[in-house]
Parts: C-alpha cells; structure tokens; sequence
C-alpha cells in the first residue's frame, strides 16, 4: 500500500476536500446507517484529517480514527483535540477493545490492491468487531467507472478554499495489462495566484476499482452477511456502499 498523503499532500487534500465533500451530509448519511443497526462505538478507518471526526464528536459519540498517513492524523489531531486518532494498516490492525460498528470511508477501499489485501482487510475487521457487529464501507463501481475513463482522459476538479483557488487535474491510465480492475492515476494539483495556474504537487496511485460480484464473494469468504447495499453517486465517483454484519 502506497504511503499517502503525506507532506505537503495531506494539506492539500485537506483543503481541495472541503469543496468536494459536504461533511455534514456525509455524516449524517453513516450515522443513519449506524442509528439504523443500533450501534454505539464506532471506528473509522480512512479518517484521513478528521473531517468526520469531528461531528461525531459534536455529538458526544464513542468514536475512534484509524489512517495510514502520520501528516494527515497530525491535522486531525488539531482539529479534534479530545479524540482518538492512531495510526495504522487497514490489512492488519488491533483495537485495544473491540467496537460495534466499522466504517471504512473516502472510498479507502481503492487501495486495496491485491486480493490478498482485501481478504486481510476483511478478516482484521471481523477480529476488531464485537458479535453481530457491522461493517459500512464504499467502493467504486467497475462497471461505470471504467467506461467513464476512457471516455474521459483527463478529469479536471476546482475548488476554493480559504481564498486559494485550487485545480486538479486527473489522468487515468485503463491500461488492460494491469491486473484486478487495476487503474493508474496521475494528478496534478495547482494554485491560481493573481490569475495564473501554478502546479503546487503532483501525485500518483494505482488504485482498484470492484464489481459488486467481487465484493459480495469477499465478504461471503470472510464470514459477513450484507444487509444492505446503496448506489451512491459521489462527487466524483459512482459508488456502492454496503452494510454487512459479522457473522460468527
């Protein structure tokens, strides 16, 4: 797994997402899901800069972070300063105490690029959930996203941020030599300064896109009934997101 947003990219997500995402409508579409499942503690992998975070908190809820990046768990510890944020590896981790309910957010599961990894995502997740407990996580659909590529080269996404102008543009290599519904993405990130476009960053992933298939086998072979599975349109991305609780 790449080792993402750190430095200077973490700031810069941080601010290009603020646009990108409506944090209060994206919270209050999970805690639905976890009221729904009547569920109380809550760990949130993919935390990223603790955008969530911190409406959970507001609302004085057990909650916890998990994040691969060390700078954008820094930025979430500023900005929520009574919660629990650690770093670590969605493929292998263990929680103190387990909880009821385990988000995996931002579409986190894209970089789960093996096999291998997601089997080992899913298996950490049912050892970290207490019985019956429920995992909600998105993934990007295969079958759209890919067409939609190659149909459209380069992806161009503005935002405005504490009065700085913010481009990205994105280029996805669909190349069919890679494999698992592999993609390349290459970005570049810039600032318009008194009316002229400076790059500020550049960025690469490879990342994974799933069919709905995939993942219903997935959590099938590690133990997990879905519950429920939402189309969701993204700012950027058609998605699913699934409810799935763990089976013993």
């Amino acid at each position: 797994m790449a080792n993402l947003y750190d430095g200077k990219m973490a700031a810069i997500y941080d601010a290009m997402y603020q646009t990108f995402v409506n944090y209060d409508e994206e919270y209050n579409f999970y805690n639905n899901l976890i009221e729904n499942n009547k569920t109380s503690s809550i760990l949130e992998i993919g935390s990223g800069t603790g955008n969530l975070a911190k409406r959970f908190n507001q609302n004085n809820q057990n909650y916890q972070g998990l994040d691969y990046s060390e700078d954008m768990i820094s930025i979430a510890k500023e900005r929520n300063k009574d919660c629990i944020f650690n770093k670590g590896d969605m493929r292998d981790f263990k929680l103190d105490n387990p909880v009821d309910s385990i988000l995996i957010t931002g579409r986190s599961t894209s970089y789960l690029i093996s096999n291998d990894d997601v089997n080992r995502t899913f298996d950490s997740v049912h050892k970290n959930l207490n019985p019956n407990g429920i995992l909600i996580f998105d993934f990007i659909d295969a079958n759209r996203f890919i067409p939609f590529t190659k149909e459209n080269p380069i992806i161009i996404h503005e935002a405005e941020y504490e009065n700085v102008q913010y481009i990205r543009e994105s280029h996805w290599d669909t190349n069919n030599a890679l494999e698992n519904f592999m993609l390349e993405w290459t970005a570049k990130y810039y600032a318009v300064e008194n009316g002229e476009k400076k790059i500020i960053e550049n960025d690469f992933s490879t990342v994974r896109v799933f069919t709905r298939n995939e993942i219903e086998l997935f959590l099938y072979l590690n133990n997990f009934e879905i519950l429920q599975t939402i189309d969701r349109k993204t700012y950027a991305y058609d998605t699913y997101v699934i409810v799935a609780q763990k089976k013993s």
